[in-house]
């Protein structure tokens, strides 16, 4: 359950850091998230120059400058302009609302147990039904480069945004899910475009066993003799991005710097004299 607070010494109601995280006052729900609507990424500097020509009051100057190709266009959500948080607090809250909830909603976990004539199955099977994440805007593991000293790069971060006529080898990519990578973080605030589905559901163990008849294993002294294979983490059903994994998510000093949990294999034999 999401727990709303009911008193906090905050009397402006301010409700934003700068990643998202919503700060605590009279009515705030815990793990609420913070952070602009995305409009998309402009696919060219004239789709660019349209849409800052639409804000008529500073456009997007608050969160960076010479905005082009590949950059993020925010939403004005409060006509008023210009792209901003406007002072952070409830009374003026700019152009942020709340764009999700990070606590784990129905937790829940499955186990099956069954036998049958000396074989015998075990599964566990664990998840989370609703839970919204926004990577931190230097999170390496999200966004990939950042300009930090250790940026990383992995697969996903290929989809990013490569104009027509690029002399990348890799090809134009317009449509591309991050935006153009670059050291300034004008790109990565939190924001509707970002939101991961943290929700999951993993097959966190099968064991499958079979335990051989006491006819058979009396004859050699023994009164029990049974065979397993057992996995760890077989199966994964989520739709957070291939960079994080489902339960380790936001955990650790760097966001998403974790080792994934690794699927595991193995095989055994227990016997009872």
């Amino acid at each position: 359950n999401i727990v709303t607070i009911d008193k906090y010494s905050n009397p402006s109601k301010s409700f934003w850091n700068s990643g998202g995280g919503g700060m605590y006052y009279p009515g705030a729900k815990i793990g609420d998230i913070w952070g602009y609507t995305t409009v998309g990424i402009a696919k060219t500097d004239a789709q660019m120059q349209n849409h800052l020509n639409s804000l008529n009051n500073g456009g997007q100057s608050a969160l960076g400058s010479n905005w082009g190709a590949g950059d993020i266009m925010y939403k004005d959500l409060n006509g008023d302009g210009k792209i901003d948080a406007g002072t952070r607090t409830l009374a003026n809250s700019g152009d942020v609302s709340k764009i999700g909830n990070s606590t784990p909603r129905y937790n829940f976990g499955l186990n099956i147990d069954a036998a049958y004539k000396g074989f015998d199955l075990k599964l566990f099977t664990q998840g989370t039904l609703k839970r919204d994440y926004m990577p931190d805007g230097g999170s390496t593991v999200f966004w990939g480069a950042v300009g930090y000293w250790q940026t990383n790069f992995f697969k996903p971060h290929l989809d990013y945004f490569r104009p027509e006529g690029t002399t990348s080898e890799l090809g134009a990519n317009v449509n591309g899910y991050f935006p153009k990578p670059m050291p300034s973080g004008r790109n990565r605030n939190p924001q509707t475009r970002y939101m991961q589905n943290a929700a999951y559901a993993r097959l966190k163990n099968v064991t499958l066993g079979y335990t051989l008849p006491s006819s058979i294993t009396e004859k050699v002294k023994i009164s029990n003799l049974r065979l397993f294979v057992s996995g760890e983490n077989l199966l994964t059903i989520t739709d957070l991005i291939d960079t994080f994994d489902p339960e380790t998510v936001g955990v650790g000093n760097w966001d998403g710097a974790t080792y994934p949990l690794s699927k595991t294999f193995s095989f055994g034999l227990s016997v009872t004299l």
